[in-house]
């Protein structure tokens, strides 16, 4: 007897996901059995597909409902094979499956060496034992089972990332209010110290380390503001304070923030404002933000003689496009999925050698969507990157226009 047995993995499938949640008991018939008991078992019941042969709990056999019948229903049949034991009409070869069997494992084995069981029928073992009869409805059945729980088990998953995610921010936004009051002192005391303001403070070496706890403690507190708003816009809590704004005078503000540190790396700052920009209804301390942290990354991660373009225009749909582009070490696509996941930082040589979150990218295309406006990324390895956001034409305001926040 051919016995197709397909063994399970050390991974076992769900009880909702096993043959013997859907194989049907019948009833088996023992190898001396006569036909004509069998044939009317199957007229007996219309939904009957095929009985199992079993001897000593063991399966020899199988009988096909179609098979059988026809057999039996044929002018001669009757008289040919009614009395005969059941052995002379069964399928000695059937499919034999344990009922643990992984679903793929058997449909795979059914489609390349078996396909007459799906209408066939074929018996389900449980440590070899006969437990049932199942077919391609036992399959349908299976695979509606574990689609159920598979939505199930995705829909719970979820859930619980979506609660990890509210407790993530919530913490981050708890931890960052209080570093900030310790932090606001630290900065507070060493501009005084450096200004001097209360005498002379020696050795000169000190004001050296005042100058450095004040920088150390501006970019800590740079990093804590980027946590908390990132905090705030996964947990839907970030407010934007819209009004009028001069995007040219953002813009000019901001590059005058980073040229000091681009004359330091021997990058060339351009600017190119489109002359007559309408003002731009938006937050003006996220607009402010989107701008230094591009500028600051373009400078960045751009090497000396290397030059950092900022453009403003207007777009074809009347918006208004922001970009910032650089002729830097540029990024590859898988690099540029990392740069826009939160505390995702790309390692190579050149960016080891920078400090960095890995906050920056993700907070200015979130700041920037909070806007209603189109954030993308081109970038080449060592060519450069640009990077555009193009505000809707309902975020400018036509001359005569006036709005205020609502």
């Amino acid at each position: 007897m051919l016995a197709a047995t397909v063994r399970t993995s050390a991974a076992l499938p769900s009880s909702e996901d096993r043959l013997a949640s859907v194989a049907v008991p019948v009833e088996p018939a023992t190898p001396d059995t006569r036909c004509a008991v069998v044939y009317d078992r199957f007229r007996a019941d219309a939904d009957l597909i095929g009985v199992p042969v079993v001897d000593n709990e063991k399966p020899v056999g199988l009988v096909n409902r179609h098979e059988l019948t026809m057999r039996l229903a044929h002018d001669y049949g009757r008289a040919l094979y009614a009395q005969k034991p059941i052995t002379a009409l069964m399928d000695a070869a059937p499919l034999i499956v344990e009922s643990g069997v992984q679903v793929e494992a058997l449909e795979s084995l059914i489609a390349t060496e078996n396909p007459s069981a799906l209408m066939r029928g074929f018996v389900v073992t449980t440590a070899g034992r006969y437990a049932g009869v199942a077919s391609a409805l036992s399959l349908l059945q299976l695979n509606l089972a574990r689609t159920a729980r598979r939505k199930r088990e995705a829909e719970e998953a979820r859930h619980a990332a979506e609660s990890a995610n509210r407790s993530k921010s919530r913490f981050l936004a708890v931890m960052s209010h209080e570093l900030r009051t310790p932090l606001n002192a630290i900065i507070g005391f060493s501009d005084l110290m450096q200004s001097q303001s209360l005498g002379p403070l020696q050795p000169v070496k000190y004001r050296e380390y005042a100058e450095d706890i004040h920088v150390s403690g501006q970019n800590l507190l740079g990093v804590i503001n980027d946590i908390l708003d990132m905090a705030k816009i996964e947990d839907g809590k970030m407010v934007l304070f819209e009004e009028p704004i001069d995007l040219g005078e953002q813009i000019s503000a901001a590059t005058r923030f980073v040229a000091e540190r681009a004359r330091q790396s021997q990058v060339a700052l351009d600017r190119d404002i489109a002359q007559g920009l309408p003002p731009l209804f938006a937050d003006q301390r996220s607009v402010r933000h989107i701008l230094l942290n591009l500028l600051a990354n373009a400078v960045k991660f751009t090497p000396g003689g290397g030059r950092v373009t900022v453009r403003a225009e207007r777009t074809a749909d009347r918006g208004l496009a922001l970009a910032v582009a650089d002729t830097g070490i540029g990024m590859s696509a898988e690099h540029i999925e990392i740069a826009l996941t939160p505390f995702g930082q790309v390692a190579n040589e050149y960016t080891r050698r920078h400090d960095g979150t890995g906050l920056g990218l993700p907070l200015v295309k979130s700041l920037a969507e909070l806007h209603g406006a189109a954030f993308r990324i081109d970038s080449t390895l060592g060519i450069g990157t640009t990077v555009s956001i193009a505000f809707p034409a309902g975020r400018v305001l036509e001359p005569g226009e006036l709005r205020v926040a609502v």
